[in-house]
Parts: structure tokens; sequence; C-alpha cells
């Protein structure tokens, strides 16, 4: 038996999961293994399970829960004392008894100086920890605390590692760790304290000294406090250059990539086509220029095309010590993988931050094959259409190898070695069956076996399903089994002919399947996700989440649905091999209903918008718009709201965990004309997108999202998609005059709001409007915008919106009437404090620091831009820290401070890497003005050119203006007069 609470509550027995059921028996389960060993009595238990009002039938059903457990469990696992219950929980079983035995083992290895031991078992504890401890559950205070140590326990071993790998000299490799757990625990002294030591050793000393000062504000802020004595003396001598030289060596095996999904245990057969992939790709490549080497597995599907390349990848994987990347390329679905989405996910995986990826295929391409250019590494491609989804995600050296799988032979793939695969020898389906089903039943009935094998075609998949029906029924016999295979090969005249054979094996799991269960595989064919969680299958049949999972586990049983891991918001995903996926829509599409199977998928996708509701009223996002919401329908579960949890609990983590599937849901219910349930789920995940920086998402859905609205002549939703859009594409780099074009934007969504009577939407859209006319230079305007939306957002309520045109009122201001500005700025302020919106508050903090800077109170100024950069950091928002930096640079260059350059330049540099055009404009401004008043006269040229040619493709005339006049200065006092005259004329025209 294995206990797993670090994480989600999980029980297994012989490496199968037992199934717990939710509620209270969960709960009454935790309670038990938080204590285990010791007896709690029945009152405690009550307590902890209904709190201090418990109803009159606690008592009785705490002895029902009691009895569901022992049935699970076992009846000797909870044993009844005279004090309480019991749980018997025996050495080792219990993951937090390991990971406190491992984590003190590493840490006694620690303090003896064996830093290669405590790394390897401090590693070891930490990798049991698979999310929260008891994540999902609902915790009562006693469970609470323990959590709290228990996680305590886990920072405490995770510095300890740090601190093994930093002896072991992997300073560089630990600062991006280092970074985010600092901003994950800004009061916790070691880290910082080790963040400083790996940039010192990396040779990164001013970034080691600002992670000081930083400390410095945090504490002061947070505590009143400085830093302790570890972190003054770590400044100290980092500053004098005493800090000890260090002489440890990266070791050998410093952790590599490693993709590959795991070996598979009962591989059988393919032993010349093994040798041959061995002998192609097992030898050590020279890193550098030559040909990569490239092997083609093919064959129809269910050959075993994927178990060879992953059992292959995992016998040659030593010979590619820089690491793997895995992808599957979804070759035999609808709509393959994109080679751009795939690119990306390998670019994040060798660490290139997603805000920075190019936006074209070509561009990621060449920036993954420089990424691999000097590295040595095995890319598994797995399950590809065609060679042109293959050839952009080829490395461009000799230091690499690629091992392809695909249905097509891809024979245009230039010097690719290709490997055809047939059907299993006999003697080697035969052993594949005895190795799954167990070889004492095989050796029982060899005759047996062997008409199996013969029935199944010898396909691996085929066999694979035969074997895994005859696991899960171990009081079959295989002449049971044989038998209805017969009868099966009676109705399926084409049983050898291609894709049939594995269409024929699949029938024989679907067949052992009850009814409900073959609908619910059904209808999941239908739906186009990557995987899925298990209330997905309950909404698909509108019934209990409960109901829903049990169906999902026959179909895992059954072999027809994979189980993918746990995502990060604890949910437990599955998904579809490609094959069975089309064999279900096969059988949907000749059994089912059509109209019946939309409403189901109408159901989950319901489910989505409910969840995808609930999450985003969780988070701040930046852009304070009205949530608008359309008809469509939402769909709970019958047993209520605990399924919803994940989402409420952790609206992020959630959204990660649920991106991709729904993503592809809202592109699907696009297809499928359900254009109400596609743009209120897309708009509702809007705020998930501004929180993290994903405007290439947000742009695209919406895009597709707008395409279904006006097909359908659904208005409401294309103007509430219209106006994401607009939030989506303010701040990107773009080819027109972005932030004017906003005016043209905002007037047709003030006509499509003022149709709908959307009064909430309205205020939205004259807020738009008013940071349209302040682009063009239109301030009067702009500021009866502001009014009219102000009024509109008073009348509804709107408290976003009013913040929103308190600040839009304060530009239009500007510095004209800086008292006007800045009072309209503390009223927004107010508001969003009240919104408890920490981004739009940082926001509002930062133009209020301008705000004083233009009304000569420098100090008030710069406390502002220090509480909300301090903001910016702790949410860890590159757009919104980018636009901090300018402001400060700005704030210290109206006063002619120094620290304007250092600003600047760190903003100039997080514009560029996110194509942030109209914050790289502001940098380069403000660095040119520097670079002027400094007499560096060419590189104030340089860049206050770069600065007006952005400015240009902004289209925000104020800017533009001030940037010609600064250039003006620049050419004169680089002599070109004409130019000079020239960049004022032009400025002096704009401004009139």
């Amino acid at each position: 038996m294995e206990y797993a609470v670090l994480g989600p509550l999980q029980v297994s027995a012989d490496a199968r999961q037992l199934p717990l059921g939710a509620g209270k028996p969960r709960a009454l389960l935790a309670e038990l293994i938080c204590r285990a060993g010791r007896a709690v009595s029945p009152a405690e238990l009550v307590e902890a399970l209904w709190g201090r009002r418990p109803p009159r039938t606690a008592t009785d059903n705490l002895r029902l829960y009691v009895h569901q457990l022992r049935r699970t469990l076992g009846r000797d696992r909870i044993v009844r004392t005279g004090t309480g219950y019991v749980l018997v929980v025996e050495q080792g079983e219990l993951d937090a008894a390991r990971f406190e035995s491992l984590a003190e083992q590493g840490g006694t290895a620690l303090a003896a100086g064996d830093h290669e031991r405590a790394a390897a078992l401090l590693r070891q504890a930490l990798a049991l920890w698979r999310g929260p401890a008891y994540a999902g559950l609902d915790l009562t205070q006693g469970l609470r605390d323990h959590t709290h140590r228990l996680e305590e326990e886990r920072l405490a071993t995770l510095e300890n590692r740090i601190e093994a790998d930093l002896a072991r000299g992997r300073h560089a490799a630990l600062i991006a760790e280092l970074s985010h757990l600092v901003a994950e625990h800004p009061l916790r002294e070691r880290p910082r304290a080790q963040l400083m030591l790996a940039l010192t050793r990396s040779g990164r000393q001013a970034e080691a000294l600002a992670t000081y000062q930083d400390a410095r504000r945090v504490f002061a802020a947070e505590l009143g406090l400085d830093p302790g004595a570890e972190l003054r003396h770590l400044h100290q001598a980092i500053l004098t250059g005493t800090l000890p030289v260090d002489t440890a060596t990266v070791p050998a095996d410093e952790p590599a990539l490693a993709q590959l999904p795991a070996d598979i245990s009962d591989f059988t057969g393919r032993t010349e086509e093994l040798a041959e992939l061995v002998d192609l790709l097992g030898v050590d490549p020279p890193p550098g220029p030559g040909p990569v080497r490239v092997c083609v597995i093919t064959g129809m599907g269910g050959v075993g095309k994927t178990t060879l390349a992953v059992h292959a990848a995992h016998r040659i994987a030593s010979h590619y010590p820089d690491g793997q990347l895995h992808a599957n390329l979804h070759g035999a679905e609808a709509t393959p993988a994109d080679p751009a989405q795939v690119l990306a996910a390998f670019l994040t995986a060798l660490g290139v931050p997603r805000s920075t990826l190019p936006e074209t295929a070509e561009e990621r391409a060449a920036v993954f094959r420089s990424r691999l250019a000097e590295r040595r590494m095995l890319v598994v491609l797995d399950n590809a259409a065609s060679e042109q989804q293959v050839r952009p995600l080829l490395p461009g050296t000799g230091g690499c190898a690629v091992l392809v799988t695909s249905r097509a032979r891809l024979a245009g793939l230039s010097g690719a070695t290709l490997i055809e695969l047939s059907v299993l020898p006999s003697g080697q389906a035969v052993q594949l069956l005895s190795r799954i089903a167990g070889p004492e039943r095989v050796r029982a009935e060899p005759e047996a076996a062997a008409e199996i094998v013969r029935l199944s075609d010898r396909i691996p998949l085929a066999v694979r399903v035969a074997g895994a029906r005859l696991a899960g029924r171990p009081h079959w016999s295989l002449s049971r089994l044989a038998g209805q295979l017969t009868d099966e090969r009676r109705r399926l005249d084409q049983f050898s002919a291609g894709d049939l054979a594995v269409r024929a094996s699949l029938a024989l799991s679907y067949v052992g399947l009850d009814h409900q269960a073959r609908r619910a595989f059904r209808l999941l064919g239908t739906l186009d996700v990557p995987d899925f969680a298990g209330w997905v299958v309950a909404a698909l049949l509108d019934l209990p989440v409960g109901a829903g999972e049990e169906l999902v586990e026959k179909l895992v049983d059954a072999q027809l649905v994979l189980i993918a891991g746990v995502d990060p918001a604890g949910q437990l995903r599955y998904r579809f091999h490609d094959l069975v996926r089309l064999y279900a829509r096969e059988l949907g599409a000749t059994e089912d209903d059509p109209h019946a199977a939309t409403q189901a998928l109408s159901r989950v996708f319901g489910a989505w918008l409910a969840l995808a509701e609930l999450a985003t009223e969780k988070l701040p996002g930046t852009t304070t718009s009205a949530i608008i919401h359309g008809p469509a329908p939402r769909w709970d579960s019958p047993d209520g709201a605990a399924w919803k949890y994940p989402a409420e609990r952790d609206p992020i983590a959630w959204f990660d965990a649920e991106r991709a599937a729904f993503i592809a849901a809202i592109r699907q219910a696009c297809a499928l004309g359900l254009s109400a349930l596609a743009w209120d789920t897309a708009c509702c995940v809007e705020r998930y997108f501004d929180v993290c920086g994903l405007f290439d998402d947000w742009r695209s859905l919406h895009e597709r999202v707008l395409d279904a609205c006006l097909a359908a002549g659904d208005r409401l939703g294309e103007a509430v998609v219209r106006r994401g859009l607009m939030h989506a594409t303010t701040w990107m780099e773009s080819g027109g005059e972005a932030m004017a074009a906003q005016y043209d934007g905002a007037g047709r969504l003030i006509e499509m709001f003022t149709e709908l009577g959307e009064q909430r939407g309205l205020c939205d859209a004259y807020v738009l409007r008013a940071w349209g006319q302040a682009a063009r230079g239109e301030m009067a305007q702009g500021l009866e915008s502001g009014r009219t939306a102000l009024s509109l957002a008073e009348e509804t309520g709107h408290l976003g919106g009013q913040a929103r045109a308190h600040v839009c009122m304060a530009v239009a201001y500007g510095t004209r009437r800086i008292t006007m500005a800045i009072e309209h700025l503390l009223l927004g302020l107010e508001l969003a404090e009240k919104l408890g919106n920490p981004r739009f508050e940082a926001t509002t903090l930062q133009f209020l620091g301008l705000a004083h800077g233009h009304a000569r109170e420098f100090e008030a100024g710069l406390e502002y831009m220090v509480r909300a950069l301090a903001i910016y950091r702790q949410i860890r928002d590159p757009l919104l820290e980018t636009m901090g930096l300018v402001a400060l640079a700005r704030l210290y260059a109206v006063h002619h401070d120094p620290r304007a350059r250092a600003a600047a330049e760190a903003a100039e540099a997080l514009s560029r890497s996110h194509r942030l055009a109209h914050h790289r404009a502001d940098a380069l401004w403000v660095l040119g003005e520097v670079d002027l008043a400094e007499g560096r006269i060419e590189e104030a040229v340089y860049r206050l050119e770069e600065s007006v040619r952005l400015w240009r493709t902004r289209g925000w005339q104020e800017f533009l203006a001030g940037a010609l006049a600064s250039l003006a200065q620049a050419y004169a006092a680089a002599g070109d007069q004409a130019a000079a005259d020239r960049a004022r004329r032009e400025g002096a025209a704009l401004s009139t």
C-alpha cells in the first residue's frame, strides 16, 4: 500500500490507484493519515468533518465512512481501539514520511560536506512532491497546521538542495530557479543570499548588489527591518571583493532536459529494427557543423512505431548529454500540431521566455537551430503528418539527431533513413501477450494464446488490448477470450485489411463496456482537445462528477483512454491514443444522433464557461473592463459545486492546466456555430491572458471567435470580442498607428454597445476612445469622452470603468492642468484599491509618480514610483514592470538624476525582449536625452532617431512631437542644422 499526500490525496495498492470517492470519506482518510498510527476519537473526527455544529446523524455517518474506507483499503488497515480509530501505515508506505527521512539524510550529508550525496538525496525527497500537500481538500485547522509544517520542511529542503548544488559549482544554472524562489517568498533571507552568491560567482556582481538593495526595500516596507546579518555580511564581501574564491566545478552529470515519455516496461521484439536505430543514432555525435542524422519509423496505425521510438530513444539517450526533446505532432488527427506551437514549447523548455518568442514559425525555427547549434540533443517527433510539418523542427548542426514516427513514409526528408515496421512475428506477439496477461496463464493455454494472436493479426496494439482485457479479468481463461474474438471476427469482414485490424482490435475492448461507458467513449471522441479532466465525461453525459470519473476509469481499464498525469491544478488528466480517438469518432458517426452529440458538446463547453467565469472573477487583470456575459447556458454537476474547487482555489494554476483544452474547445465551438459559448468563454479567458502576457494566444483566439460571431450575426459577441482584441493589441508591435487606431475601433464599439443597450460596454468603449483621442492630440475631446465614460460607469456601478475613466481624464488634463490630473489619479487609485486590483493600482501609482514629477515634487513622485515597482515585481509581470521602469526613468530624467540612464536601459532591454514598441520608444527617448545632456551626441542621435521611428508606428502625436524636439537638439549639437530645422518644424506642426 502507498499513501500519497504530497499533492492530491491518493492511495495505491500494487501500483493500482484505489478509488477514494469525494467529500467526507476522502476528508476522513486525510485526517487519519495526518495522525497515522495514533488513535483518533470519534468526537475529534466528527468535529473535523462537520465543525462544532455536526448533524444528529454525524456518528452514524462516520461509521458508514469508516466502513466504506475499510472496503477500499482492507479491514486490517483501519482498526477500532478503545479510544478511537487507528490507520495502520507500515514503514515506507507514506510519502510524507519518506520525504522527511530523505530530507534528514540529505541535511546530514550536507552538514558533513558530502555535497554530491546531499544533492542526490534532497532531489529524491523533493521529487515526491506532486503539488501542495493534501491538494483539493477543504482543510480543517489540524490539517492546515500539518500542511504548513510540511510546506516549511519542503522549502527548507529545497534551500538545502540549492546549497549543495552551489557547493558543486552550479551557480549559473541556479540563477533562474533562485530568482523564481525569491519572487515567491520575498521575506526568506536564505534564498536571497544564495541568489547573491550565484550571481556573484557567475560574474554578475551588479545584479547581486541589486538583489541586496531589493531586499532592503522589501524588508523595510513589509517588516520595518533591515536585512539580517548573513545578507549584510555577504553584501559587504561582494562590495569589497573579499568573497571566498569558489573552487567547485560543475559536475559532468548536470541535469539536462529529459522530455522522453517513460520507457516501455514490456517492450517485445523488434530486435533488428532496434539494432539498426542504435547503430545509426547511438554514437557520440561531434557538436558543430555537419549533417543532422534523421531516422523515420513508418508503418500502419497501431504497429508500434511510438513504442519502438521511445524504447530506442532511452537506449541511446546517454550519447546526447544535453538532453532530449519530445513532441506529439498529432498527425493522425484532423488538425495536426502547428510547427510554430511545437517550436514555442521547445524554445520555452530551452529557456527562452514565452513573451520573447518570434511570431512566425520561420523565425522560431531559426532561434531553435541557434539554441541547438552547440548542443548534443536527441529530438523525438512522434506521429508526424508530413515533411512540411517536420522540417521546421529539425536542428541545423550534426551534434543533434532526430527520430520521427509517421504513418507516411516522409520520403521528402532529404538524407533521412527509413525504417518500415510490419506486424510482429507470431512468437514475439505471443511473448508480448504473455508479458501483459501473465506468463503462467499463457503457458497453461498455449493454443488459446496462439489463437488470440492470430485473430489479432499480430498487430501490437491489438495484442495489447487483448492482453489488457485478460489482465483486468484474472478469472477469465484465455480460451474464453479466444472464443469471443472468434465471434467478433465473423462480424468484421475486413479484419486483415490495413487499419481495419486496429479497428477490430479496439472493438474487442469496446464491446466489453456497458452501455453508458460506450456512450462516454463515443462522445469523448467528438471532443477536439488534447487532454481532459474527469469532470468532462460527467458534462458530456449530464451526470454527477463522481459518476463521470468512474466511467473514465472504466475506459482506462479497457485501455481505451490513457492517464496523462496530474495537472498544475491537482486534477488527474486523461487523453486518447490517436487511433483510439479516430475509432471512437467512427463509432459516434454511426451510432449517435448528431443533434444529441452537439448537445453533449454544448454541455462540456458550458462547463468550461462556468469554470472560466468562476476563475476569472478571482484574477485582477489590468484591463478592469466589465465582464459581459451572453445567453450561453452553463453546466453544473447535479451533485454540487465541489468539482469547481480547483478553479476557485488557484485560478492561475487552473487556467494553466486547462489552457490547451479550453483553447481547442473554443475553436471547436466556433466550428460548430456555437458562437455564444465561444465568445463568452474566450472573453472569460482575457484576464488570464492579460495577467500572463499571452497576447499572441489572446489575439489569435479572439480573431477566430470574431469570425464565428460575424458568421452567426451575434452582435453582442462581436462587440465584446472586438473590445478584447483592442486590449490585446494595444502595446504590441504593429505596422500602423496602433494607439491612434483605437479611435476608429472605439467609435465602432460605441455604435454597437449603444445599439445593444449595454451601458458597461459603452463605458469601456468611451475609455478606449479617450485614449485614442489623446493619442491624436485631441485632449479636450478625450476629456469629454472620459467624462462620458465616468458617468456611464457610475450609473451602472462599474467600478473598473470608473477607475479607468479617472486615469484617462488625468492623461487628457496632462501637464497643462497637473493639479486636476493628480486629483483624478488619486480617485482612480482609491477605486483600484477598493477593487483589490494590484495591477491597476500599480499602474495608477506610476501615473501619480510622473504627475508629481512634472509638478516638481520629486520625492513624492519617487515614493509613488517605488510603490508601483514593488507591486510589479511582486506579481512578476514583465509588461507592467517595463512600464514602471520607463516611468521611473522619465521621473529621474525630469529632475536630472543620474539614475535615469540605468532605469531607461533596463526598460529598453525589457521592452525589446517583449516586443513592446510603445515602451521601447519612450525608453529610447529618455536615453537619447540623457546622452545629449552628457555630451554623447552620436549616441543621442542614434537613439532619438529610433525613438521617432517607433513613435510614428504608435500614432501618439504628443510623444512624437516631443521626441522630434529632442532629436532637433541632437542634430543641432551634431552640426546638422538642416536636419535640426526639419525635425523642429515637424514637431511644432504636430503640437499646434
